[in-house]
Formats: C-alpha cells, sequence, structure tokens
C-alpha cells in the first residue's frame, strides 16, 4: 500500500520536470549567452563569422525555431561585408525529429539578401560554403525532407570584380512543397529586376529535383511570363511568354544548361538554348536564339522605336534572325548572326560595349525602303545621301559589306560602307 503514492508521484514529478525544462529552453533561447552559442555554432558549421539577433523556440503546437537578424560574413578576401542576410527565418519541425528525424513540416524565410561574387583572380565566394555544409549531412545518402518551403522579398546580388560588372534582383519570390533528395517537387519563382532605366519582372512555375550527393540540380517543364517597362519602351512595357523543357546545374564542374527553351516576346516568336559556367576563370553565358518570320512593325513599335513609313508598302514585311550571344568577362557579343529580312540575306557579328558592328548583305532594293514622297531619283539620291552622312556622324566601329544594292536608280556592287569611330573603344 505504501508504494502506491510514489508510483503515482513519479509520472508527475516527470511532467512537471519536462516542463520546467522546456520553460527553461524557451527563456534561454531569448538570452544573449543563447543567441551568441547559437552564432558560435553556425560560425564553426561555415567557417564564416556569424551573428544572430534574435532567437527563440517553441513547442506548442509542434517545435518551431525562429531566428532574426541572422548574417553570415563574407569569405576572407571578399570585404568587410556579408554574403548572406536573413531577416526572419521560421523552422518548424515535426515531434519526431526530436529523436533523430530529418523532416522538416516548414521552412519560411523572409527579406533575404544572397551575395555571390567572384574577385579580381576569378575565385568564387561560395563554393566553400556549400563544401561546408555539404560535410554537415554525414556519410551516406540525404534522406531528409520538407514538407513545404517558403521565401518571401528575397534578393540576390551578383558581383564580379574580374568583368567590372555587376546586376541585383528583387522581390524574390519562392514556393515549394514535398522536398526530397532525388524526388520531383512542385516549384514556383518570382522576381524583380533593376537595370539602368528599366524595370522587369518575371515568374515561372514547374517542377525541380535535387541531388545532393551527386552535386546535381534540375528544373523541368517551367512556365513563363514576365514584363519590362521603361526608357524607351512605351508606358504599358512589354511582355514575354514562354516555356523552358529543363534547366540543370552540376557543382562539379561549376556548370549549367537550359534546354527546349521557346518565348514569344512583345510578339516576336522563338527558341532557345544554352549553357553557363561559373569558374574561377570567370562567369560565362552562351546563348542561341532563332526566332520564327514575323511582321517587326508591331515589335518596334513596342520596343518604342517604331519603324518609319516606306516607298514599298511591303517593305519591313518579314524578319527572321538566328544569332549566338556570348557574355564572357563582362563583354557580350553577338556572333554569329544570320538574318533575312523581306529577300535580303544578312549575316555578322556586333559587340555592342565596343560599337563593333561588321555585317554583310546580298542584294538589297535601298529604294523601297525610302520615305514613299521621295518619288524622283534626285531625291531618293539626295536622300540616301543624307542617311549615309548621318550613320558617318555615329560613333561606331561599322563595315556593311552588301554584294548588289539598287540606289536612286543605279545598280552597285560590292559596295562597301565604312565608319570609323572618333574615339579609342575599350
Amino acid at each position: 500500500m505504501r508504494l502506491k503514492r510514489p508510483l503515482v508521484t513519479i509520472p508527475a514529478a516527470i511532467a512537471i520536470l519536462a516542463l520546467a525544462a522546456l520553460l527553461l529552453v524557451t527563456l534561454g533561447a531569448r538570452t544573449p549567452w543563447a543567441r551568441r552559442m547559437a552564432g558560435d555554432w553556425v560560425t564553426e558549421a561555415t567557417g564564416l563569422p556569424a551573428s544572430i539577433e534574435r532567437l527563440h523556440i517553441g513547442f506548442l503546437p509542434r517545435p518551431a525555431l525562429e531566428i532574426g537578424g541572422f548574417a553570415l560574413a563574407q569569405p576572407q578576401g571578399f570585404g568587410p561585408g556579408r554574403i548572406l542576410e536573413i531577416g526572419e527565418a521560421r523552422l518548424q519541425l515535426p515531434w519526431g525529429s526530436l529523436f533523430g528525424g530529418t523532416a522538416l513540416d516548414s521552412v519560411a524565410v523572409a527579406d533575404a539578401v544572397l551575395r555571390p561574387a567572384l574577385d579580381s583572380t576569378g575565385r568564387d565566394n561560395w563554393t566553400g560554403l556549400i563544401e561546408r555544409l555539404a560535410e554537415l549531412g554525414g556519410e551516406g545518402e540525404a534522406t531528409w525532407s520538407i514538407a513545404e518551403v517558403a521565401l518571401e522579398r528575397g534578393a540576390l546580388e551578383y558581383e564580379d570584380a574580374a568583368a567590372a560588372t555587376a546586376w541585383r534582383l528583387t522581390a524574390i519570390t519562392v514556393v515549394a512543397s514535398d522536398i526530397a533528395p532525388r524526388a520531383d517537387f512542385p516549384l514556383e519563382l518570382r522576381l524583380a529586376g533593376v537595370a539602368g532605366p528599366n524595370t522587369f519582372h518575371f515568374a515561372a512555375n514547374g517542377t525541380a529535383q535535387l541531388d545532393p550527393d551527386a552535386g546535381r540540380y534540375r528544373a523541368s517543364v517551367l512556365g513563363m511570363r514576365g514584363w519590362a517597362g521603361g526608357d524607351p519602351l512605351p508606358l504599358a512595357g512589354i511582355e514575354l511568354n514562354g516555356r523552358l523543357e529543363s534547366l540543370s546545374w552540376a557543382t562539379a564542374s561549376s556548370s549549367g544548361a537550359f534546354r527546349g527553351g521557346s518565348f514569344n516576346l512583345a510578339g516576336v516568336p522563338g527558341a532557345f538554348d544554352g549553357e553557363f559556367r561559373l569558374g574561377e576563370d570567370a562567369a560565362r553565358v552562351n546563348l542561341r536564339v532563332r526566332t520564327d518570320a514575323f511582321a517587326p512593325r508591331a515589335p518596334a513599335v513596342a520596343f518604342g522605336r517604331p519603324l518609319p513609313a516606306t516607298a514599298d508598302p511591303r517593305a519591313f514585311g518579314a524578319v527572321q534572325a538566328t544569332f549566338t550571344a556570348t557574355l564572357e568577362d563582362g563583354v557580350l557579343r553577338l556572333d554569329p548572326i544570320e538574318a533575312q529580312l523581306d529577300d535580303t540575306k544578312i549575316t555578322g557579328r556586333i559587340v555592342p560595349q565596343q560599337r563593333f558592328i561588321r555585317l554583310s548583305a546580298d542584294r538589297i532594293d535601298l529604294d523601297r525602303y525610302l520615305a514613299p514622297e521621295e518619288a524622283t531619283r534626285k531625291e531618293q539620291k539626295a536622300t540616301l545621301e543624307s542617311v549615309v552622312a548621318g550613320l558617318r556622324e555615329l560613333d561606331v566601329d561599322a563595315e556593311i559589306r552588301i554584294e548588289e544594292a539598287r540606289a536612286a536608280g543605279a545598280r552597285l556592287r560590292d559596295a562597301v560602307l565604312r565608319i570609323e569611330r572618333r574615339t579609342a573603344g575599350p
């Protein structure tokens, strides 16, 4: 009989002790000491100095960790800034994860800024961090899972010191669910950006797959839509709709590829694919684009560059272009270019930043592209001379070759128009 009372009070005592432990953990997490300990753990795990301004641990209805004001410093050699900042983050776990599970109910992040960069030697600031994080997974295949992931108001700031280039993406939103290694899961992405006087928005949705053990990441069947505005675009801006069959990335080679892309940009339909690489020898992007034949007048208006009226109403009736765009060391090159303007075939190459142009055309009737009122041969000749004079005023390094041209009633063969820059190029 005397044993009954102790047997009853033992569970009660355990419950009281557990409640007291939960209370101590919850209150202790709010102290500067707990925040310093958490920051020290992150510093040891990543190899980069870390700090946390706010920390809270909750247990009802499920275990949850809330972090505020998280900052991770740049690696040595990348300045005093931060490679990662997170305004708010909340991780919610199932109760089973407290006893060795690797599942998360949800991860919610807001106001995060990631700053990937290349220094002047081409060294990046992210490889070492990724390798340290990969070590946290331990040996064997990754078996974790996350039921829901949400990112709000994210930003990506990229800088390449070797090429003296930088760009920024803002308002990044990511929504995904049922994430696990080597399994497809739904993904939605939205972002915005600013480039000079122009603003753009972009959204995509499809499926994705992560394979951290093999270092391979892929998104598939992406539907895309976007908008761009700002000078010289009209007030309504221009719209983009498209689709991408696959976008992949391999960490071993620091390279990726996009395949099976299609688009319709301001009424210009076409297809694209390409590759990109972010290595120690600087970043490189290679993009191949082929448009379908289209009537250029409507897109010209959409881009704020309306085409003039012509003597022949059928002029500027159809355009088709194929080109390869390469971005390397911060310099964009369009090479080669193959295009068809009405009955004229054009080939060449262009380097916009250096104002470098080399074009060749097989045959063209220039008279049909003059204004309708330029009826007489004398007026046509005067107009052509003024056009040539205007071209010579441009500060470009251009050479245009035409195998056969009809102008002002005359036929010219092997004509060459050469324009030299007045100032030295980069």
